[in-house]
C-alpha cells in the first residue's frame, strides 16, 4: 500500500494521542530495547534484504494472532554513501518512538537499514490487522513529505508473526 491522503487535523492528534501514551508507558517502564537482533540481516514480505540497527518492543500484553506491518522509505535528505547523516539518523530517531509506541496494538518494532542505498524499513508485530492498517495509513502519510517520490509504502501481513520474517537470510 501506498501513503493516503490523511486530513492533517487527524495526523496531528493522533500523534499527540500516541505521545500521550507513549510518555505514560516509558513512565511505568513497559517499553524497551533489545539487542539480540541488532546487526542481523532480515527480509521484508517482498523480499528485500534490510539490517537491524535497533529493536524496540513494548510489555503491555501479547496478541493470539498478531500480525506483521513492514513499512519502507528512503529520506530525501539521506542519499546513497551518506554515512554521517545515517549514522545520525540513526541514532537520534529513537525520538520517534513517541510516534508509534503509544498506537493501540504496538508489540514489536525493528528498525532497519539497507547500507547501500540508505533505505530504510521498519518491521513489526502488532496485535490486530486492523490496528496495524491504522497506523500504517498513519506513519505513511507522515513519512512522504520527508521521503523521496514513491518510496513510501506498507504492507500488512496476517496468519504470519515476525520471527516468520525476521530469520537471518
Amino acid at each position: 500500500m501506498s501513503a493516503q491522503n490523511v486530513v492533517p487535523e487527524t495526523l496531528a492528534r493522533q500523534a499527540v494521542r500516541c505521545a500521550v501514551h507513549t510518555a505514560r508507558l516509558l513512565e511505568e517502564r513497559h517499553l524497551h530495547l533489545r539487542r539480540s537482533r541488532t546487526g542481523v540481516s532480515v527480509s521484508l514480505p517482498d523480499g528485500r534484504s534490510f539490517m537491524v540497527f535497533r529493536e524496540s518492543y513494548c510489555d503491555t500484553g501479547e496478541s493470539a494472532a498478531p500480525v506483521v506491518l513492514a513499512v519502507w522509505f528512503h529520506l530525501w535528505s539521506i542519499p546513497p554513501g551518506a554515512v554521517r547523516r545515517r549514522w545520525l539518523f540513526e541514532h537520534l530517531c529513537i525520538l520517534n518512538t513517541v510516534l508509534f509506541a503509544g498506537f493501540d496494538g504496538f508489540l514489536v518494532k525493528l528498525w532497519m537499514v539497507d547500507a547501500a542505498t540508505s533505505d530504510y524499513a521498519g518491521l513489526y508485530s502488532w496485535a490486530s490487522a486492523r490496528e496495524a492498517e491504522r497506523y500504517g495509513h498513519y506513519i505513511t502519510a507522515i513519512l512522504g513529505p520527508l521521503s523521496t517520490r514513491g518510496s513510501v509504502g506498507f504492507e500488512i501481513v496476517t496468519d504470519s508473526t515476525l520471527e516468520d520474517f525476521a530469520q537471518p537470510v
